[in-house]
C-alpha cells in the first residue's frame, strides 16, 4: 500500500483520538462541577470546608503563650491614656549632731508628706557615737523637694546620689498584653457558652484557667510599677562627727567646718550685693553727676573767655 493511501486513515485516527480527548474533558469537567455544588450546599456555602469541632480548633497553651507582637493593642490610643512612668531612688550620708534625734526628724518630715518610713535601725558604737539607717518611700513628686529638706538636717553631707528609670514603654507594653489577654478571655467564655461536648468544656476551663493565670501575672507586673513609680525610695545614712574633749569642754569638727563654710558663704554674698550696689549707683547716678560737671566745665569755660575780651 502507498503512503498516498495510508495518508487518510492516518488522519481519521488523530482525528478520532482527538475527539475522544474531547468528550474524555468534557465529562470530568462536568463531574468537577456537580461535585462543587454538592460540597458547597453541605458545608453552608464555603467549597470543601471541613467543620471543625471546638476541641480540634484550638491548642489552649500556644493560644495564650504565644501571641504575635502585632495582635497586641500596642497603639496610640493606649499610650496616651499612661502617664510618663519614672522610678526615682536616691541615697543620702549625713553627718549630724545626734543620730537618734535626726532619725526623728526624718520620720517626721516623711510622714509630713504622705510617706511612709520602709526600715529603719540605730547604733551606738564604742566611742559613744551612733549611726542610723532609715529607708523612706514619699510621693514622686515631692522627691526633690524632700532631698533638700534632708539636707538641710546635717552638718556635712558626705554623699548623694540619685537615679530616674523611665519604664513608661515597659508599662504601655504591659497594659497592652493585658488588655490583649482580656480579649482573649472574653473569646474563651463565649465558646464555653456553645460548647456541647465534656471534652470540649474542660479544654474551654482549662484555657481559661491559664489566661486568668496570665492575666493576674500581668495584673501584678503593673501594681509593682505604680507603687515603685508612685513613691520614690531615699536610703539615708546618719552619722555623728566624732566628738573631742579639749579641757573639758566638746569640740565638734564636724560642726566647725560647716560654720566656716556658711561663714564664707555669707561673706561672699555681701561682696556680690557691696559690687552690684556700686555698679547700679554709679552708672545711674555717677553718669548723670560726669555729664552735669563736664558741662559746668565748658560754660565755665565760655563765660571767662568772654569776660576776657
Amino acid at each position: 500500500m502507498t503512503f498516498k493511501k495510508t495518508l487518510p486513515w492516518i488522519s481519521r485516527g488523530f482525528a478520532l483520538i482527538g475527539i475522544i480527548a474531547l468528550v474524555w474533558l468534557a465529562t470530568q469537567s462536568l463531574f468537577n462541577t456537580f461535585s462543587v455544588a454538592t460540597n458547597t450546599s453541605s458545608s453552608g456555602g464555603y467549597p470543601e470546608m471541613e467543620m471543625l469541632s471546638v476541641s480540634d480548633s484550638y491548642d489552649s497553651k500556644s493560644a495564650i503563650r504565644s501571641m504575635p507582637p502585632q495582635e497586641l493593642l500596642y497603639n496610640e490610643v493606649i499610650a496616651a491614656e499612661i502617664d510618663q512612668k519614672i522610678i526615682k531612688t536616691g541615697t543620702l550620708d549625713l553627718i549630724v549632731d545626734h543620730a537618734d534625734e535626726s532619725l526623728t526628724s526624718v520620720t517626721t518630715l516623711v510622714e509630713g508628706t504622705e510617706g511612709y518610713v520602709q526600715s529603719s535601725s540605730i547604733l551606738e558604737h564604742t566611742d559613744g557615737t551612733k549611726s542610723g539607717y532609715i529607708t523612706v518611700r514619699i510621693p514622686s513628686e515631692q522627691f526633690e523637694s524632700t532631698l533638700e529638706k534632708l539636707k538641710l538636717m546635717a552638718l556635712v553631707v558626705e554623699r548623694e546620689t540619685t537615679s530616674a528609670d523611665d519604664v513608661t514603654e515597659q508599662y504601655i507594653d504591659l497594659s497592652a498584653r493585658l488588655k490583649n489577654a482580656q480579649l482573649q478571655e472574653a473569646r474563651y467564655v463565649e465558646i464555653l457558652d456553645v460548647a456541647n461536648t465534656v471534652e470540649d468544656i474542660l479544654n474551654i476551663e482549662r484555657a481559661l484557667g491559664d489566661i486568668r493565670g496570665y492575666i493576674e501575672s500581668l495584673t501584678g507586673q503593673l501594681q509593682y510599677l505604680d507603687n515603685v513609680t508612685g513613691f520614690s525610695t531615699i536610703t539615708i545614712t546618719l552619722s555623728e562627727e566624732p566628738v573631742l574633749t579639749i579641757g573639758g569642754k566638746e569640740f565638734r569638727p564636724g560642726t566647725s567646718v560647716k560654720e566656716a563654710a556658711q561663714a564664707v558663704v555669707a561673706i561672699a554674698q555681701w561682696l556680690v550685693v557691696t559690687l552690684i550696689w556700686i555698679v547700679i549707683i554709679g552708672i545711674g547716678i555717677g553718669l548723670p553727676l560726669f555729664f552735669l560737671g563736664w558741662l559746668v566745665v565748658i560754660l565755665g569755660k565760655k563765660t571767662y573767655q568772654k569776660l576776657k575780651r
